[in-house]
């Protein structure tokens, strides 16, 4: 048996567009410049689709946030939609790392004192337009000693279609891609012969959406080890 031994296929966008036009039934003769808008305008919405089923791990992105004396709140990356994990390394050697708890509004909004200072034990993650924020509880008390590693979650890219663009996805989501432009392609150029085809595009995307994201995931052992001890008197 003989095999090409290359992973090279990661079609352009333009591809990847015309064959979800294909799939709808639209052959590439007939595709003219406002098809092509529209088609571009709902492979945006197919990478905001992608972006609000998060956590995509190829998303992942680590900021590094020097915490500041007196200094509760910083910003994050605009693109930034969710934090995972929140670390804190020292800076002088051997470095040392704290893993950091989330607060939720609520429990942030009933710290009676948000200014005290302290060792940070704590964030809370505000997701606000356009510019998202990261608050550590306590508040630093020193600078220069601490480097907050925040774990976040970006938005897809924008798609382009021109200029040979590939996909702000791995190679494994390309299918699921496909299948969500043709399917929102299906509603903009119904096919009389076909009247449930853009519902039945829809399920084959979310089939293969949740097919890639199973893959997308850590394989690891979950220990779920109760206390018990402040049930019992010694």
């Amino acid at each position: 048996m003989a095999t090409t031994g290359t992973y090279a296929f990661n079609p352009s966008a333009a591809d990847v567009i015309l064959n979800a036009f294909g799939m709808v039934g639209k052959p590439r003769t007939q595709i003219n410049a406002e098809m092509l808008e529209n088609a571009s305008y709902q492979a945006q919405m197919v990478g905001v689709d992608f972006t609000n089923r998060n956590p995509n791990r190829w998303q992942i992105e680590t900021v590094s946030v020097p915490l500041l004396v007196d200094t509760p709140t910083y910003t994050l990356p605009a693109q930034t939609v969710a934090v995972s994990i929140v670390y804190v390394d020292t800076v002088a050697s051997p470095v040392l790392t704290r893993v950091l708890g989330p607060l939720s509004a609520t429990e942030y909004a009933s710290q009676s004192n948000k200014l005290q200072t302290g060792i940070s034990t704590s964030y809370f993650f505000s997701l606000l337009t356009p510019i998202p924020t990261i608050t550590f509880w306590p508040v630093p008390a020193a600078s220069g000693t601490h480097i907050a590693r925040v774990q976040t979650f970006k938005q897809q890219q924008d798609v382009r279609l021109d200029g040979g663009y590939t996909l702000d996805a791995p190679y494994r989501f390309l299918d699921a891609f496909t299948f969500g432009v043709a399917a929102r392609l299906a509603i903009f150029y119904p096919d009389p012969n076909r009247p449930t085809l853009a519902a039945d595009l829809n399920t084959a995307y979310e089939a293969k959406f949740k097919l890639a994201a199973q893959m997308d995931q850590e394989r690891v052992n979950l220990k779920v080890s109760p206390t018990l001890s402040s049930y019992f008197r010694p």
